[in-house]
């Protein structure tokens, strides 16, 4: 339980909001705008809420975007000995803070040391609020009530293209919290292989799928091919018509349903001499969230199963955290040549942003 005598949930305490952040876009598809401005993150009784429910639910990882350092060699030399073998308790204290140091690092997944600073120790409010649990469920949730007192706004630092940074620590190995939005699952699956950082994405189980969007690569965009034979576009727009109107009678709310079927009224009004591979990929997309619809309102499905027939290149969002070291680590890769066009971008855009803050990447 050292950590729980190390850090206190005030050392937590300018980057707690982006935790609400984080937990807003696993469960909203508005924007940062919007984000910002929801009540569970601007407004303490709501917060206060929400963070209670994401406690309940053993939700850590959405508390893993608050971070915070500590130097051992400030503790008091006693709580430093209380966690280290009595043979070790006669070394000098910056040996034992060193130690100490290293011992959290070894046993706590993702907390951070760097030799650079050598007593000093890198840990999120994941860490804090799981060991709090183990001691004390009652204190557990009161600490969700105390984090939303802290009511501290965030104010968003820049955006390059579709990627916000939100929150900066430059101290020791520093933080940088990202939103970006607009992305595809595709490119988030290959984000989320950098293991060392933190994610909250938009969730398919919990946010509606019928607003979404389908990201079309600049290849498919620029491809020259069409298909000529009016048939193969007669064929889609057939099947959406009858998948439409079983959505129609279903006895879903009106207001979702009318949603759903005015992106497929859309499409069906579209006339086209010819096919284009772009427009194809289009159609494949509708039909798909045709399917989705009709599993939703008509069968009962759940959204979680239902979503098993939608592409990888559906539009997402996520929030992205981590130690500065980690962040140019993921930049260095995926600003390579080889990498994939669309996470390129996000890692450039992620450079540019940092340098903006005089940081060296």
């Amino acid at each position: 339980m050292e950590i729980l005598e190390i850090f206190s949930l005030e050392d937590f305490k300018e980057s707690i909001p982006f935790t609400a952040i984080g937990a807003r876009t696993c469960y909203s598809s508005g924007d940062l705008d919007y984000l910002l401005n929801d009540p569970r993150v601007v407004s303490t009784e709501d917060r206060a809420k929400f963070l209670s429910k994401l406690g309940n639910y053993k939700h850590f990882s959405v508390f893993a975007h608050s971070f915070a350092y500590k130097d051992l060699s400030d503790l008091d030399e006693f709580i430093i000995n209380k966690y280290l073998a009595k043979e070790l308790h006669s070394l000098p204290k910056e040996t034992k803070a060193t130690i100490l140091a290293q011992k959290i690092a070894a046993t706590h997944f993702k907390s951070y040391y760097n030799p650079k600073f050598p007593t000093v120790i890198g840990l999120s409010l994941r860490h804090y609020l799981e060991k709090l649990l183990e001691k004390d469920e009652k204190e557990y949730f009161q600490a969700f009530e105390k984090m939303a007192q802290y009511d501290i706004p965030i104010e968003p630092l820049g955006k390059e293209g579709n990627t916000t940074l939100i929150g900066l620590l430059k101290e020791y190995d520093g933080y940088a919290v990202f939103y970006i939005d607009n992305v595809s699952r595709t490119m988030t699956h290959q984000l989320v292989r950098h293991t060392a950082l933190n994610y909250s994405q938009r969730s398919q189980r919990y946010v509606r799928e019928d607003e979404n969007l389908l990201i079309i690569p600049p290849s498919v965009k620029d491809a020259s091919c069409v298909i000529s034979d009016k048939s193969v576009e007669d064929s889609f727009k057939n099947l959406l018509g009858k998948l439409s109107l079983y959505v129609e009678h279903s006895d879903a709310k009106e207001n979702l349903k009318e949603k759903a079927l005015n992106k497929i009224r859309n499409v069906l009004k579209e006339n086209r001499e010819n096919l284009s591979l772009e427009n194809l990929f289009r159609y494949i997309d509708q039909l798909s969230e045709s399917i989705y619809n009709y599993a939703v309102y008509n069968c009962k499905v759940k959204r979680e199963d239902a979503r098993f027939i939608l592409p990888h290149g559906r539009k997402t969002t996520i929030v992205v955290s981590g130690t500065l070291t980690w962040i140019k680590d993921f930049i260095v890769k995926r600003t390579d040549p080889h990498a994939q066009w669309e996470i390129q971008n996000v890692a450039n855009q992620m450079k540019k942003l940092l340098l903006k803050q005089g940081i060296d990447v």
